[in-house]
């Protein structure tokens, strides 16, 4: 482990046993577990540091206050041959979530379709984790959740949906999975959040204030700004569809906040996962053939600058997650002093760290 400037590079390993380590001592169920420590650390090898291992704090406080459920009963019920319906139990959505998306791929191995609604979860994390369980099936995934209301309705003065991300992943040839993992605003509010911490201004279009109107002062940050503008508030309409209205959860400003609400209350939350078996479409092998060519072809583009070249969604991702592996994840001292406050609990040694 090493230190960088404000931040300290710990290899994924050691964070991967600390993770386990927390919410093992908190009495999470090993199946549970696995997929809480897979989601974090994937999510954060593959650069997504808001939603990967910087959460875990967050998700300690939220075990400890009884938000979280830490054995959950789940309960599937299956409505016809390619949907189902699953009761997450206020579970980690990161464990919930890959059930469901579990369940879809059996679903559209026996019907070529699998669509899996979510509800009475928590916050799922990065929606690539599940897209990826679907694609590595040789299918295509699609992933989606409502969140608490945090993105400025268009043409409005205050916020109604959440950020309400869209996934979709699917097999290539020879490489990990296409992924588009989006959020339907600029951002997510955890980089606000990280700006405020670290005293710097916000770039143009991430955030307004309580009035609506664009601000970089993280202080006064009140709400996201959609992408697109209303293309992007229509996109998270689709989605709290999708998450709420099929799942029988709250929606738009009803939904409990992640972080602004007493942390003791449980949340409802809604998630929406479907399958596609790509054999009923195409021949496996030709369409991951064909995707490779397509991927190919738009890389080969030619760029507009020299350094930086025309990539594919996942892209960035992927080139983090080669890098993180040799050289470690970074994570921010503020959050690693939250680590080792729950690691001197448990007595997890940080060998190397002072």
């Amino acid at each position: 482990m090493t230190e960088l400037g404000s931040e300290v590079i710990v290899p994924h390993g050691v964070l991967e046993r600390f993770c386990s380590a927390a919410l093992s001592s908190r009495g999470v169920r090993e199946d549970v577990r696995e997929h809480v420590v897979r989601s974090l650390t994937e999510t954060s090898l593959r650069g997504v540091d808001s939603h990967g291992l910087e959460l875990l704090p967050h998700y300690v406080r939220a075990l400890d206050s009884g938000r979280i459920n830490p054995v959950p009963a789940y309960r599937f019920d299956e409505t016809s041959p390619s949907t189902a319906r699953l009761d997450a139990d206020h579970t980690f959505g990161h464990a919930a979530g890959a059930e469901a998306m579990s369940r879809a791929v059996d679903l559209a191995r026996a019907s070529g379709t699998g669509a899996v609604a979510v509800f009475n979860s928590t916050h799922f994390g990065a929606a690539a984790y599940f897209a990826f369980i679907a694609a590595r099936a040789n299918m295509i995934g699609m992933s989606f959740t409502h969140a608490d209301s945090l993105m400025l309705s268009y043409g409005g003065s205050r916020p109604f949906f959440g950020t309400n991300p869209i996934c979709f992943a699917a097999p290539i040839e020879g490489e990990d999975p296409f992924c588009l993992d989006m959020a339907t605003t600029r951002v997510s509010w955890n980089k606000v959040r990280r700006h405020r911490e670290a005293g710097l201004r916000l770039p143009p279009g991430w955030a307004c204030d309580d009035r609506g109107e664009p601000t970089s002062e993280p202080a006064s940050a009140a709400a996201l700004l959609p992408i697109g503008d209303y293309k992007g508030f229509g996109l998270a309409m689709i989605v709290e569809i999708l998450c709420s209205l099929l799942t029988g959860a709250p929606n738009g400003r009803d939904i409990l906040r992640m972080y602004a609400d007493p942390i003791d209350q449980k949340r409802y939350l809604g998630h929406f996962f479907i399958a596609i078996d790509v054999a009923r479409f195409e021949d496996v092998a030709i369409f991951k053939r064909r995707l490779r060519a397509l991927i190919d072809a738009v890389r080969s583009e030619p760029p507009k600058s020299g350094d930086t070249p025309v990539m594919v969604p996942g892209d960035p991702e992927k080139r983090k997650l080669s890098r993180r592996l040799l050289e470690g994840i970074p994570i921010s001292r503020a959050i690693f002093e939250e680590y080792r406050a729950i690691g001197g609990a448990i007595g997890f040694a940080w060998s190397g760290i002072a």
